[in-house]
């Protein structure tokens, strides 16, 4: 499986990514209430974990964003290590994810050139196959 490379967000240096299709191990219910009793069931910000409205698990940072390990078959931190699990409420989430992590992520694709988006030339309005011709000069204009 080819990795991608990652662009460390200090300095810019590259490193190896986890490669494009790659998800890791969903969390357990065990897992999911191990990391909301560690947080006394708040968000970071000190707002009350909903479970009505939905309570989403982030990774931080993002998973896009890390480092690869080959041995591991995993990311550096490991995917699923509870300490780099939050819990947040699902507008919260939502929000922390188009603010900080999206960007990050589209800048790395960006830089892969694996946007999926090709450059298309522009046209001249009224353009043909080929290029206009020029105008031809009247005899006796000047």
């Amino acid at each position: 499986m080819a990795g991608r490379i990652a662009t460390l967000a200090d300095h810019g240096a590259q490193v190896l990514g986890p490669p494009e299709n790659w998800r890791p191990r969903a969390l357990s219910i065990r897992e999911k209430l191990e990391i909301v009793v560690r947080q006394n069931g708040k968000e970071p910000s000190g707002a009350r974990l909903n479970p009505l409205d939905g309570v989403q698990f982030d990774h931080d940072p993002a998973l896009q964003r890390r480092r690869w390990s080959v041995e591991a078959h995993d990311t550096i931190p490991p995917s699923c290590a509870l300490d780099f699990i939050i819990a947040l409420n699902k507008p919260t989430h939502g929000t922390k994810t188009a603010k900080v992590d999206v960007p990050e992520i589209a800048k790395l694709k960006r830089l892969e050139g694996r946007t999926g988006q090709k450059k298309v030339k522009r046209k001249i309005p009224g353009q043909k196959m080929h290029s206009r011709p020029f105008p031809k000069l009247k005899r006796g204009f000047r």
